[in-house]
């Protein structure tokens, strides 16, 4: 972080590191590091377009100059306001039902609002594109999997996906970028990965997000479905989902697992790879069983 950043916003306090990209400061504050002013910008118009919808976010600080985000040398810098709330954890030793449905509906809201941001034309490559380019070739030089495991989810998606409604996602949606208090959502976090694409993602990428840390999958099998019902369910009371989006959605699950075998697999990360993996084959066995 920049010596002295915060007299950009006038302020003195110490910024007290809170995760390696973010600083909390005098506890009113949090000031972030997004890296890139493309990251600083998809935080600002679509932290604008919830507002906008009533979907709690945090109000971006401008600088004593004016300026909604500060360039330093090594990334950017927004200040934004500290919400209050906290992060869900540990879901299913909890009231998971009334969670999933209650996350359906904010993450229903959450697109609803989203659907009134316009496609920003970076190039950012939509996911199927993904999977048959780097992640397929990542697969292919790896033990983990063998191409008939991988390759038939891939296949199937990838053949679906131009049918799939496209619009602005969010891209990194779990509770850890939610704050609630009790089941009421307070705020809405972390919008640099934000781009056009499948909404089907942001709901796959939240519902495979629930196996993530999950020692023994299959004590938590019947839990997880049922959570992944009512979350459709409420997530329908404000969206309806398609009928290729219903039927592409446990392909959808098992290709971000592949996104992330072939990620940790690039960073030499066998622990976080072979997590991966198990809830990949999880999602087989759960598939199989439908």
């Amino acid at each position: 972080m920049t010596a002295g950043i915060m007299e950009f916003w006038g302020l003195n306090e110490e910024p007290v590191t809170t995760t390696p990209t973010t600083w909390e400061v005098a506890g009113k504050y949090i000031l972030k590091s997004v890296g890139t002013k493309y990251a600083a910008l998809n935080n600002i118009r679509l932290t604008a377009a919830l507002r906008s919808h009533g979907v709690p976010v945090p109000h971006i600080m401008k600088a004593t100059d004016g300026r909604d985000y500060i360039l330093a040398e090594e990334g950017c810098y927004l200040l934004m306001e500290k919400l209050t709330g906290s992060h869900i954890k540990e879901v299913f030793e909890q009231d998971y039902a009334s969670i999933a449905y209650e996350t359906g509906i904010v993450i229903g809201k959450i697109h609803c609002a989203f659907m009134t941001v316009s496609d920003n034309k970076t190039g950012v490559n939509p996911f199927h594109q993904e999977l048959t380019g780097w992640i397929s070739r990542e697969l292919s030089s790896g033990s983990l999997l063998t191409k008939e495991e991988w390759s038939g989810p891939v296949e199937a998606l990838c053949s679906i996906y131009p049918r799939l409604p496209r619009q602005q996602i969010h891209r990194d949606l779990h509770y850890g970028n939610l704050l609630f208090e009790g089941t009421t959502l307070t705020g809405v976090l972390d919008f640099d990965l934000g781009k056009q694409d499948a909404r089907l993602f942001d709901i796959a990428y939240f519902l495979s997000g629930q196996l993530q840390g999950i020692k023994d999958l299959m004590a938590i099998k019947h839990k997880w479905i049922r959570f992944i019902s009512l979350f459709l369910s409420g997530y329908e009371s404000m969206i309806v989902l398609e009928n290729d989006e219903k039927k592409a959605l446990p392909l959808m699950m098992q290709c971000i697992e592949l996104l992330f075998i072939a990620f940790w697999q690039q960073q030499a990360n066998h622990e976080a790879a072979a997590e991966t993996l198990q809830i990949f084959k999880f999602m087989e066995h759960v598939h199989s069983q439908e």
